[in-house]
């Protein structure tokens, strides 16, 4: 990274760091709002609102639907990071772990660190609302998120100087503000995200214009030594769902797209060119919302498939098979020894209603060892990964339309 390619307010604030000629830490501006000029936004709006209705009315789809989506979140976004865990790798370590069945894996264990801060998160923000997603809370988030990892400092805002990209300072791509800096950035950051407005404006800014730009002064400051971008994205759903929206899972998106979702948070760190970050978090929402409305009915068609098919075959209502049917909705990989707990039967029970399943072919072994053979509902992982190439084909068509509209006032 040169000064040289810094907008120019930013050159005029950079700061030298110690030790690395050359080198200069970016220190970004206050966080402000600014119009988003564009009508992607509208559309936007239009989106989550056909999802939020979707979801009311189909509250026991939902429910598993999106806990599934957020477990690809987790998948997906530590994968932007360069974990290699898949969403079945996942399911199996969470139901796993802390049992005589669990194995040590790094990047699962990684992978299920971000689950475990998320569900913090959500738990949070359903308890105290926007008004808790501050620093403090971050700290925390990141504490769980960087669990095993003492070289991260997990929950401590960095006392050093890290960069971005690159095996050396003097080759980032990007290099943060100085350690000095943090606690006063994230501060602003804090008002940001609670939409704490200026006292001389009686605007309200909904999440929709806070995210972006809560989320590229996030991974501006850096303010912690490892963990940023995962950090960084897991505050996306987390904001949706303190304005009273769902929470929008954008990870998936971003990966697809990871290239462009770079070099457009860089432009706006670097060059404070917000329109490309804009647009591509518009379309990464729409994109979302219409793929998730998509789940929905395709899991409820699956749902009634199987209602079906156990009733042609006469198996009795108070049955563990037709309990399993219900939590292969939203836990497509199981255990025997898991449903145990879960469906609170006996050993023989649980693995009466999986033969079942296995024979009418909603069910499948996953590997031949006896030891953790594991059982996936192949048409519900099926259907998680179906029509994100249609979605994404249908909003490409929006590109065109949305360029350059978002822009500073």
């Amino acid at each position: 990274m040169k000064k040289s390619d810094l907008h120019p307010s930013l050159r005029a604030s950079a700061v030298p760091v110690p030790g690395h000629s050359g080198c200069h830490a970016v220190v970004p501006p206050d966080p402000v709002f600014f119009p988003i000029d564009s009508p992607l936004l509208p559309l936007a709006h239009r989106e989550i609102q056909v999802l939020a209705d979707a979801i009311t009315a189909a509250p026991h789809y939902a429910e598993p639907l999106i806990h599934m989506l957020n477990r690809r979140e987790a998948v997906d976004s530590s994968q932007i990071e360069g974990t290699h865990t898949q969403f079945d790798e996942l399911l199996l370590h969470e139901i796993e772990a802390g049992t005589a069945d669990a194995v040590s894996d790094a990047d699962a264990d990684q992978t299920l660190n971000y689950l475990h801060a998320y569900m913090l998160g959500i738990a949070e923000m359903r308890t105290k609302g926007i008004d808790a997603l501050n620093t403090r809370l971050m700290c925390e988030l990141h504490r769980r998120l960087m669990t095993g990892d003492s070289r991260a400092l997990p929950g401590r805002l960095r006392e050093v100087q890290n960069y971005i990209g690159g095996l050396k300072m003097e080759n980032a791509r990007f290099i943060p503000a100085p350690p000095s800096e943090v606690p006063r950035l994230m501060a602003g950051l804090d008002r940001l995200i609670r939409n704490e407005s200026d006292p001389e404006s009686h605007l309200s800014i909904g999440v929709l214009a806070r995210a972006p730009i809560v989320h590229a002064h996030f991974e501006a400051i850096h303010p912690f030594v490892d963990g940023n971008g995962r950090m960084g994205r897991l505050l996306l759903p987390l904001m949706f769902l303190a304005d009273g929206d769902p929470p929008i899972h954008l990870a998936t998106f971003l990966k697809l797209r990871q290239r462009e979702y770079y070099d457009a948070l860089l432009a706006a760190q670097m060059k404070l060119r917000w329109s490309d970050w804009v647009r591509l978090f518009l379309e990464c929402t729409i994109a979302s919302c219409r793929h998730t409305v998509h789940l929905l009915r395709e899991l409820r068609i699956t749902a009634d498939q199987w209602r079906e098919r156990l009733q042609e075959r006469r198996i009795r209502k108070d049955a563990a098979v037709w309990r399993l049917a219900e939590l292969l909705l939203g836990q497509p990989v199981v255990t025997v020894n898991a449903l145990v707990e879960r469906l609170n039967v006996s050993f023989p029970a649980a693995n009466a209603a999986v033969a079942v399943l296995v024979d009418m072919d909603i069910l499948r072994a996953q590997g031949t060892k006896r030891r953790r053979r594991a059982f996936h509902a192949h048409e519900v992982m099926n259907i998680l990964h179906t029509g994100i190439d249609a979605v994404l084909e249908d909003v490409s068509t929006l590109h065109n339309y949305g360029a350059g509209a978002a822009h500073r006032a």
